[in-house]
């Protein structure tokens, strides 16, 4: 779907956060000002946690952080401070979430996402605003983070990557072979590359 640039007012895909004619980020604008819980409708209110301001949901206990919010408390720099979470950490089993939630703040379908993909906690996320975390869900990213899991994270991504980097090196090996069997006789190759 095509969409205009915020700032140019060009034409672009509504999905491109880039715009390509003029380099400005584009960012769904915020709906309304009172943010209601997507899960029961509840009004948020407002909440001190570790120094931030977070909307809470006085019914089914969870979260709304905004990007910059969640981005600090699900970092490594305020989680080792913490000496509340616990010294081990248990991925707990998926559990069933029926349907996609619309962000508090522009009432766009959200994106679900295992946090670091390894960690067991799915969370909600706006990619213009922010974060939707239910009851509990924070303190486990916590935890997921104090306990080495992005280390983890970080292990299973370089293993995958040195996985594909060893089948392209194979499939290249291949297609070399494949190629002068081919051309085995092709004048051009004989005195370009050699035999």
């Amino acid at each position: 779907m095509i969409t205009s640039c915020n700032h140019c007012q060009k034409p672009l895909n509504e999905k491109s956060r880039i715009c390509p004619h003029c380099g400005g980020e584009n960012v769904r604008h915020a709906t309304g000002t009172t943010l209601a819980c997507p899960r029961c409708a509840c009004s948020l209110k407002e909440n001190e946690y570790r120094g931030s301001i977070i909307d809470l949901c006085p019914g089914c206990a969870g979260l709304w952080l905004d990007v910059e919010e969640f981005d600090y408390h699900a970092s490594e720099r305020d989680t080792f401070a913490d000496p509340a979470i616990p010294r081990t950490y248990r991925k707990k089993p998926f559990e069933e979430k029926k349907g996609y939630l619309r962000c508090v703040r522009c009432d766009a379908l959200m994106v679900r996402k295992n946090f670091r993909k390894i960690s067991g906690v799915l969370i909600d996320i706006c990619r213009d605003h922010g974060v939707w975390l239910d009851a509990g869900e924070l303190e486990q990213i916590r935890c997921f983070i104090a306990n080495g899991g992005l280390n983890n994270s970080q292990d299973k991504k370089i293993a995958a990557n040195s996985i594909t980097l060893s089948k392209l090196a194979s499939e290249i090996t291949d297609l070399n072979t494949l190629f002068k069997t081919l051309n085995k006789w092709d004048v051009k190759r004989i005195l370009l590359q050699g035999l």
